[in-house]
């Protein structure tokens, strides 16, 4: 019996020791401890999130963060890093870190963690007042576990900090908690999205409490055409109703008010200089037609202005007055639709400044939850019969183009009564038409030349532009590696702009081409598409989780006429193929005429969000397409 109470009682003592931390190197986040479904896919786990953000009755707001992610792999590594911008309305304080190895033992760093503090000065800016603190713990053994702990308090934003647990694709999360206090004297919003179970309520005499979990979510892997990662991940995101800023007062409840916030902002910065005035009167003088004039004087903002990023002010959201930018000849988004605006103005044209959320993932406005999401600003003007949009940081942005940056997305336009939502224009499938016509002369060893026009409109030109902004040496390589033939020769390219409302480059290349046909005996076998084969689909046949998001149609359009060498014909010209889905549309068509055979290639994806269930049809569809693109026919020789 001794022997039992004795036992018991070093349990006991065992069990209160390493509770209360008496140990050295308490046992923390053992990597064997991390559920097994939360490992599948996963480049880190994040082991324990615990998120409070206090809105105070004096208008500041604290949060306080203590954060643990495993990372498990190089993939990973990034997401053990530290970085927190901040600046005269956020700071930064308490800053803690520590790792812990794969057994969950601490990992004493020698000299422990450097905190770096440094300006956010990014490419393209002149001035910028955000700073960062940030650590990297150059922790190489994999897996290791990182910890942080930190404290931000807010003053004068009217960006809050909301609560986002997956941060990145093949990240899962084993708990994650976010805990929001609001003073009764303080009025403040939230909105749930993606969210599985109801936040929990409570309070005390002073503040209202609302708590949000989440364990054990998986990982989610990165997809291909899938959506933007805020589209179906857990979120919560909140905001003010009242606002105060460096004397600015609003309501944003809605978009009117959060519009009438903004002209407070803006107003008198309209403040161009008789001098300015009189030179853009005399740029339109004489001339009677709108939208001619909203043309020229774009031109003309564009070549006296450039962009650089001024991230200073009310908030980063008051722009530079019109008599700045037109004296100092650059500004950022805010100064420089601020500035066009004035130009316009002068010349007796209305125009509205304009919010938008940019970016080619054409990311979703939540439309009944007025708040700040937005980072770009461009200008809108309301026309008779349509309206004009002018992007004003580009200095070759063609006039009246929104490309795959702004358009198709919903956007605040201000106007005198406040902020209105409205749809930016879409990129319509016949606006990203890639047209291609290939002349090709077959010599009897089948090699030969090839003359291609192409022409790439709406999201290909876009995606044509950093080839277009090179220079000849660079162009030439850029050129190249997008022509997928096996054996041939660049001899001579050219490259031409169009820069109408629907603009286009177009692309002239002359081509030596060896042994493209594959000789079989006394015949030749030809591949009919040469420039523009789907070689592999993007969709592999495996389990899909998330839908299939095609945020741009595109349009697909490939003539090649190829004049067969002498003595040789066509033995046999192959039948149509013609695939319909609701993914897409693929037809091709061979014809011959004399020593000429013509082979013609329409392929269609139109933009739409298709379900999981629908994902085995969608393989299917553009495994056929891979299948036809490498289609041969055989050449003979004539008798």
């Amino acid at each position: 019996m001794k022997t039992k109470y004795l036992f018991l009682t070093c349990m006991l003592m065992a069990n209160l020791l390493t509770s209360t931390g008496l140990f050295a190197g308490d046992i923390k986040y053992r990597v064997a401890d991390i559920p097994k479904a939360l490992l599948k896919d996963a480049k880190a786990v994040v082991r324990n999130e615990d998120i409070t953000v206090e809105i105070k009755s004096n208008g500041k707001l604290v949060q306080t963060v203590k954060y643990a992610i495993t990372i498990l792999n190089k993939n990973g590594e990034e997401n053990g890093y530290f970085r927190h911008s901040y600046d005269k309305n956020r700071k930064v304080s308490a800053i803690k870190a520590q790792l812990y190895d794969e057994s969950g033992k601490e990992f004493k760093k020698k000299g422990g963690f450097e905190t770096l503090d440094y300006a956010m000065i990014s490419s393209g800016s002149i001035y910028d007042d955000n700073r960062i603190k940030a650590i990297t713990p150059e922790q190489y053994e994999y897996p290791y576990t990182i910890e942080y702990a930190y404290d931000v308090t807010y003053s004068g934003v009217i960006q809050y900090p909301g609560w986002f647990p997956v941060s990145d694709y093949n990240v899962a999360v084993e708990n994650s908690k976010f805990t929001l206090i609001v003073s009764k004297q303080s009025v403040c919003r939230y909105y749930e999205k993606n969210i599985s179970s109801k936040v929990q309520t409570s309070g005390t005499a002073e503040s209202n409490i609302y708590s949000w979990t989440l364990t054990n979510k998986a990982a989610f892997k990165n997809e291909n055409f899938s959506p933007a990662l805020s589209d179906f991940v857990p979120m919560v995101m909140i905001a003010p109703s009242q606002i105060n800023v460096e004397g600015f007062e609003g309501n944003i409840e809605t978009w009117k008010g959060f519009g009438e916030w903004i002209n407070e902002l803006n107003k008198g910065r309209n403040n161009l200089k008789d001098e300015a005035k009189n030179k853009i009167r005399k740029l339109v003088e004489g001339i009677s037609d709108d939208r001619t004039k909203i043309k020229i004087l774009y031109e003309y903002m564009q070549n006296k202005t450039r962009y650089v990023n001024v991230s200073v002010g009310i908030g980063g959201f008051q722009p530079f007055d019109a008599e700045t930018v037109d004296h100092l000849s650059y500004g950022d988004c805010k100064a420089l639709s601020n500035y066009m605006k004035s130009v316009l103005e002068v010349a007796g044209i209305n125009s509205c400044y304009t919010l938008v959320q940019s970016g080619e993932d054409n990311p979703i406005i939540y439309t009944d939850f007025p708040s700040i999401q937005f980072d770009h600003v461009i200008l809108c003007v309301p026309m008779t019969t349509d309206t004009i949009w002018l992007e004003c940081t580009s200095q070759t942005n063609p006039f009246n183009y929104m490309g795959t940056f702004t358009a198709d997305r919903q956007v605040l336009v201000i106007n005198a009564d406040g902020g209105k939502l409205v749809q930016s224009p879409s990129l319509k499938a016949e606006y990203n038409l890639e047209c291609r016509k290939t002349k090709v002369n077959l010599d009897q060893t089948g090699s030969g030349s090839a003359e291609a026009k192409n022409s790439f409109h709406g999201a290909t030109y876009d995606s044509y532009m950093p080839i277009l902004m090179s220079d000849q040496t660079d162009r030439k390589k850029m050129v190249t590696k997008r022509i997928h033939i096996p054996n041939f020769e660049l001899d001579n390219f050219n490259i031409q702009e169009t820069k109408t409302e629907h603009p286009f480059v177009t692309e002239h290349l002359n081509l030596t081409i060896t042994n493209y046909c594959t000789r079989i005996g006394e015949k030749m076998m030809l591949c009919l598409n040469m420039m523009n084969k789907l070689s592999e689909s993007p969709f592999q046949a495996t389990t899909r989780e998330n839908i299939v998001s095609i945020k741009w149609p595109a349009y697909e359009v490939d003539t090649v006429t190829y004049k067969l060498p002498n003595g040789y014909t066509l033995e046999k010209i192959p039948a149509k193929i013609n695939l319909q889905s609701d993914f897409g549309q693929y037809t091709t068509e061979v014809t011959k005429s004399g020593s000429t055979i013509q082979y013609v290639r329409v392929f269609k994806v139109f933009k739409a969000d298709h379900p999981v269930d629908r994902y085995d049809e969608i393989v299917t569809f553009f495994d056929k397409i891979v299948t036809a693109d490498e289609n041969k026919v055989i050449l003979t020789k004539v008798l």
